[in-house]
């Protein structure tokens, strides 16, 4: 009995002993700094500006600390060297590069943020348009740290007009042959913290053009991530979109690759003021798609990047060759087909202001 005695003793120890040992390294939350931002700009001189965007309830705001360097690793160890308290990374929720800097490549800043064993590669990215020293400082309420991730947040902020790239999507598509990416671009709000100009097309790590708000639904659709928003349709009419699909038939001919898509949306009509037929409004939406998803494709061909990642839904009928050159070659020579299709789901329930005056009449 002694013996057991004994041993249940040794066994209680060596595992408070195993549990004190793995928690003596650790540090308590009120010596580290937690950034939930960092923004990434190169000077004149090509190195890197580094913005460490840093949440202070002392300040009611944000801390910023700031170091360059040629490399991005020795700006944020500059930073580190400088600080009082420890420096997390872990918590890094977004992005933001400044457009010159998109412009020459972001390759070398989408390898360090994966490589980095600090880093979460579920951070999003964004292109900062304008002075890029202004909107990162920029500040709307007592929260900005928290208001700079809500803005691209599914569940706050955001919505289907804009573009969601996360670290570890960029570095795929940067490596791969067949599809390319839409970063969204920002510039200062005035009653917003931030305020959206579209998307930057990204050929490989470069951007090489833009993607206007409009066309970005087309984009969102393709990567079947649009949830639902409002359209234009007219001067004095809109409609929501509740759902939105695509389907594609693919073809390889001796010319090269051929692609009929077809855009299904069902729609609700939230305006109607001038009382046009449910056939008015589903032929002008049905135009609005397909002219835009037109211009977006001849655009994204003109610049040889394949943001829709066309390339994967041929991955299957071409050879390791052809993968090769999709974006080279292929791509540019693509013959393609889109069309709409409108559901309209509520117009039996539309009232319009003439129609009311009717019945109080």
């Amino acid at each position: 009995m002694i013996h057991r005695s004994f041993l249940t003793v040794v066994l209680v120890l060596s595992t408070l002993s195993t549990l004190l040992t793995g928690c003596w390294d650790t540090k308590d939350i009120n010596k580290r700094l937690m950034p939930v931002v960092m923004g990434i700009c190169k000077e004149k001189n090509q190195d890197y500006r580094i913005i460490l965007q840093i949440p202070s309830p002392q300040k009611k705001g944000s801390q910023y600390m700031e170091s360059s360097s040629a490399t991005i690793n020795n700006a944020v160890d500059n930073i580190r060297t400088k600080s009082e308290k420890s420096i997390d990374l872990l918590h890094i929720r977004l992005f933001l590069i400044c457009e010159k800097t998109a412009k020459e490549g972001i390759g070398d800043i989408i390898d360090y943020a994966i490589q980095a064993n600090d880093i979460s590669i579920k951070g999003l990215l964004a292109i900062v348009k304008g002075d890029f020293h202004d909107v990162i400082h920029h500040e709307i309420n007592a929260n900005p740290e928290l208001s700079s991730y809500d803005f691209f947040s599914e569940q706050a902020g955001w919505t289907p007009e804009t573009t969601i790239v996360r670290l570890w999507e960029a570095y795929r598509n940067i490596k791969s042959n067949t599809q390319d990416m839409s970063i969204p671009i920002l510039t200062k709000g005035t009653d917003t913290l931030y305020q959206f100009k579209g998307s930057a097309i990204m050929g490989g790590d470069k951007m090489v053009g833009e993607i206007s708000s409009d066309e970005v639904l087309i984009y969102n659709v393709f990567q079947e991530r649009y949830t639902g928003g409002t359209i234009e349709v007219a001067e004095d009419s809109s409609v929501r979109i509740k759902k939105a699909t695509i389907k594609h038939a693919l073809n390889w001919t001796a010319s090269g690759p051929q692609i009929k898509s077809r855009i299904l949306l069902k729609v609700e009509i939230l305006e109607n003021k001038n009382e046009e037929t449910e056939g008015q409004i589903t032929k002008k939406l049905k135009e609005i798609i397909e002219k835009r998803a037109q211009k977006l494709i001849t655009d994204l061909k003109s610049d040889k990047a394949d943001v829709l990642a066309i390339g994967q839904l041929f991955r299957k009928k071409m050879n390791d060759e052809q993968i090769r050159d999709w974006k080279k070659i292929w791509f540019e020579d693509l013959d393609y087909e889109i069309s709409a299709e409108i559901t309209i789901l509520n117009s039996i329930y539309v009232k319009s202001p003439n129609k009311i005056k009717k019945q109080d009449q």
